[in-house]
């Protein structure tokens, strides 16, 4: 199973491919006196930050990713990073980058909320 898991991580890195600047003469830093208007500038502006979120995304993504790999080379994946225990195979299909069981994870995302109350 988890030559499985690792060939769905290897696929989903080699499917991570950089959005393409859609406009080259932009190289990422829109420029104010390259647009008609101001309508056009803000729409630029909007557009490169739109591809800058994604490449973060895609940038963490890739770590994740990474991790995952190797974790799985020194034996520690599939095991729970706050409790140990391990993590449910189920879980690991859903999300192969996982590092926390389901308990765990839960507890973190209720965690804020619980200091407010």
């Amino acid at each position: 199973m988890q030559r499985n898991l690792r060939q769905q991580l290897v696929n989903a890195l080699s499917n991570l491919i950089p959005p393409a600047c859609p406009d080259p003469d932009m190289d990422d830093t829109p420029r104010l006196d390259a647009c008609a208007d101001e309508n056009e500038y803000a729409s630029r502006v909007v557009e490169v930050g739109m591809q800058l979120a994604l490449r973060r995304r895609m940038e963490t993504r890739r770590a994740e990713i990474e991790e995952a790999i190797t974790r799985m080379d020194t034996g520690e994946y599939g095991v729970c990073e706050d409790c140990g225990d391990d993590i449910a195979l189920a879980r690991l299909l859903a999300n192969p980058t996982a590092r926390l069981c389901v308990h765990c994870q839960a507890d973190r995302e209720s965690a804020p909320y619980r200091r407010c109350a």
